[in-house]
């Protein structure tokens, strides 16, 4: 569970990621403004023992009493280097003309037991140090289950010889191409620039270029196969005689192939629909006790880990105590460290018909496959309606539209009766007026 630390002003608030992580997985610090519309600078703490990755902003309107309140939400991203324990001391940031204030907390990092490690092939090693790699997280996952493919471009330290990319870009379309498995869904983390990072294995230090990395999520039971792929770049070799040319040459690189097993989910009869990872459910209602015939916004918003894209809503039973309009929609994914995050939220709209108190738990659940217990689990409703006052009479549009409706009392409308114009029959007076004149003028005339 997240870490909430109130601010001292209500509208501003510190949320802390979850403190046990594994290393792949970031730490996260948000920034909650409510009520306000203006994007302010934060200077978010460093962190010993991590790497800053990003700061993401989050933008919900949401209509409070017919006011419309902009909440907004600033997450930067932390990148364990390593595992161990970690320790981030109090702190404070300055928000605006606000200082908010955070407690000490102690954040475990563990090793992904589920992580392939990076293994270079030994004869490439002994052969220049140089090699291309092809790695997943995972070697076997459920349906729907995420898993993520990095590509990454090695070189030591102690290789002697200037490589450059040649027509990365053109590449890596055609090498994309090759590698996409055609029944996944792809989150792609959108590596823009080749940074350097430093790695040590098998004795030597390396320098990682990390060309490509991707969650792929499986949308069948049909096993994932990851071809071999090949990359081109440029290599320079010393001049023959001091100040001559040197020696340009393409070489190539390849990977080896990889095989992702896929397993169906266990028996259900939603197994072929459900999500499949690590969510829980953060709802809200901008009434508790509303009366009968009185809108009330509901919000169901489910963040973890998983596809964030592809979560479907809640199926909500047809109900006589209440109108459930179908909900908008809103998502939020963060893609980093080749895990896929975020939250979905769908805003229902609620007209209660009668008096009484109903659980919501009762119309809004929602089931998935739970990745940490491997079973099937159902987030469920936790807010209960009182709803009071006096019940609207029979045959009321409450199920038409919502309060205010232009179409309010439509059915009692008889479409036999025409109104009236008051601008045409207007105009006809005046018409007639102006005949009548012309009639007498003439007839003036003929007398004389």
């Amino acid at each position: 569970m997240s870490l909430k630390v109130l601010a001292q002003e209500p509208s501003i608030a510190i949320e802390l990621g979850e403190t046990d992580i594994s290393i792949q997985r970031p730490f996260t610090i948000s920034v909650i403004i409510k009520n306000s519309d203006s994007r302010p600078i934060i200077n978010f703490p460093s962190i010993k023992g991590f790497i800053k990755k990003g700061t993401e902003t989050s933008v919900s309107p949401v209509e409070i009493n017919g006011k419309t309140v902009v909440s907004q939400v600033i997450t930067q991203s932390y990148a364990a280097i390593r595992p161990g324990q970690y320790r981030l001391p109090p702190f404070e940031l300055v928000v605006g003309e606000t200082t908010i204030q955070s407690e000490e907390v102690i954040i475990t990092v563990q090793a992904d037991a589920t992580t392939t490690p990076v293994v270079a092939p030994p004869e490439t090693i002994a052969k220049n140090d140089v090699f291309l790699s092809l790695s997943t997280s995972k070697g076997s996952v459920y349906t729907r289950e995420g898993f993520s493919v990095k590509l990454s471009f090695f070189v030591a330290e102690s290789y002697p010889f200037e490589l450059t990319f040649y027509e990365l870009e053109q590449q890596l379309q055609q090498l994309l191409k090759t590698l996409r498995p055609a029944n996944c869904w792809e989150e792609n983390e959108g590596i823009t620039d080749l940074s350097r990072h430093a790695v040590f294995f098998n004795g030597k230090q390396y320098a990682e270029y990390r060309i490509y990395q991707a969650t792929f999520f499986p949308l069948t039971r049909q096993s994932i196969q990851l071809p071999s792929v090949s990359l081109k770049l440029q290599q320079f070799r010393p001049a023959a005689k001091p100040g001559g040319e040197r020696k340009k040459e393409i070489v190539s690189y390849a990977t080896r192939p990889l095989s992702v097993s896929v397993t169906p989910l266990p028996p259900h009869p939603l197994r072929d629909q459900v999500a499949v990872g690590q969510f829980r459910l953060i709802e809200t209602s901008l009434r508790k006790n509303p009366a009968v015939g009185q809108s009330v916004q509901y919000n169901f918003r489910i963040t973890g880990e998983g596809n964030i894209a592809s979560l479907p809503a809640p199926v909500v039973p047809d109900s006589t105590t209440f109108d459930i309009f179908p909900p908008s929609e809103k998502e939020v994914i963060n893609r980093s460290g080749g895990v896929v995050s975020g939250y979905k939220t769908f805003s229902y709209a609620l007209i209660p018909r009668r008096n009484g108190t109903f659980p919501l738990a009762s119309y809004f659940r929602w089931i998935y496959f739970n990745l940490k217990q491997q079973r099937y689990d159902t987030l469920r409703s936790a807010i209960t309606l009182r709803v009071g006052g006096t019940a609207l009479p029979e045959g009321d549009t409450v199920r038409v539209s919502l309060p205010g409706s232009i179409y309010t009392g439509i059915e009692k409308t008889d479409s036999s009766e025409q109104p009236v114009n008051m601008q045409e029959t207007l105009r006809l007076l005046v018409n007639i007026l102006l005949i009548g004149m012309i009639l007498g003028m003439m007839y003036l005339f003929w007398r004389k």
